[in-house]
């Protein structure tokens, strides 16, 4: 039985890979799909206002708390920061882990297609944007690689601690089948004269 309230899928879906792995698009889609709350855990923790510093900890935790007081029942997360996600309970995990050589192509590409949107006034939710610039070097490159196999060995690590049910998703070619599993996974059951079971 699918559940939904009000329009909106109840579910909680937490996406976690490494950098360039196509955690935001996918969280885009599922955002549009399911009409989820999204919610990108760089959001919270880096300040994109000015190029992507870091806020205290304590000011990422309070605003991780309003989001996820405020959307009890449903939302789309994702992010590669351990010490937030690991704070989230959600009903469904979709790893996207994928080849380390892939990841460095796409974050490189990324680089890119950010740059062109530098002053541009686009949508706040699309996958890619201005604050994601940095400029394309072999030592940034490798930087970015090696974060990114530590990202996969903290991912590792929760997941053979988590009970929580986990869907693997190595590009858009895998979003039919997420997205088959988000509708056959059992949801939050409300009992509220607003919500429609179907």
């Amino acid at each position: 039985m699918r559940i939904y309230f009000e329009g909106k899928r109840l579910m909680k879906i937490l996406i976690i890979g490494p950098l360039g792995a196509g955690k935001s698009s996918l969280a885009y889609a599922i955002n549009r799909k399911f009409n989820l709350p999204r919610l990108n855990l760089d959001e919270i923790c880096r300040n994109t206002a000015d190029g992507g510093s870091y806020y205290p900890r304590e000011e990422q935790f309070a605003k991780l708390d309003d989001f996820l007081k405020k959307h009890k029942d449903s939302w789309v997360s994702e992010g590669c920061q351990r010490y937030l996600y690991e704070k989230m309970q959600p009903d469904l995990i979709v790893d996207m882990r994928i080849n380390r050589l892939v990841a460095i192509w796409r974050f490189t590409c990324r680089f890119w297609k950010a740059k062109k949107l530098i002053g541009k006034e686009i949508d706040k939710d699309l996958p890619v944007q201005a604050y994601h610039y940095r400029r394309v070097t072999l030592k940034k490159i490798m930087d970015y690689d090696f974060i990114g196999r530590e990202i996969n060995v903290e991912i590792a690590e929760f997941l053979a601690q988590s009970r929580v049910p986990v869907i693997k998703c190595r590009s858009f070619r895998d979003y039919d089948a997420v997205f088959t599993r988000i509708e056959e996974e059992p949801g939050k059951k409300l009992v509220d004269r607003n919500s429609v079971f179907i």
